[in-house]
């Protein structure tokens, strides 16, 4: 059986609690999720929705990396919105980062989400190699 790998990196949010910023296992890597939170740790980036969303997805972006792999190694993406009317808007973020074949995605709804956080992004991803 293949060794689970911890992935850690200071280019994301560092975990300061129970949590891994990504495992991998084997050539499966599933990372935590992520909010729009600045990497040094200061809180949700100023800007609002977008600049959220796009925060959170550069924080995937610097886990992926510190993983060896990248956006297009993405096989699926989990999405959680505080305003599940912000969707179209959500889309045409994550179509700025990702591009075709699309990965598979889950997109609900949530009463909330940490911090006031209005978006927040997981992902899981097939590596190459070892």
């Amino acid at each position: 059986m293949a060794r689970l790998n911890v992935i850690l990196t200071d280019s994301a949010p560092v975990p300061t609690s129970g949590y891994s910023q990504a495992l991998r296992q084997g050539n499966l890597l599933a990372t935590s999720g992520y909010l729009g939170t600045a990497p040094d740790g200061s809180g949700l980036v100023d800007g609002g929705f977008a600049a959220e969303a796009r925060q959170a997805l550069d924080n995937i972006k610097a886990v992926l990396e510190a993983a060896g792999c990248d956006l297009t190694d993405v096989i699926r993406v989990n999405v959680s919105l505080a305003d599940i009317n912000r969707f179209a808007e959500m889309d045409a973020i994550t179509c700025e980062y990702f591009s075709e074949p699309y990965p598979s995605r889950n997109t609900i709804g949530v009463k909330e989400l940490w911090g006031g956080a209005q978006v927040g992004f997981d992902v899981w991803a097939v590596v190459d190699g070892d």
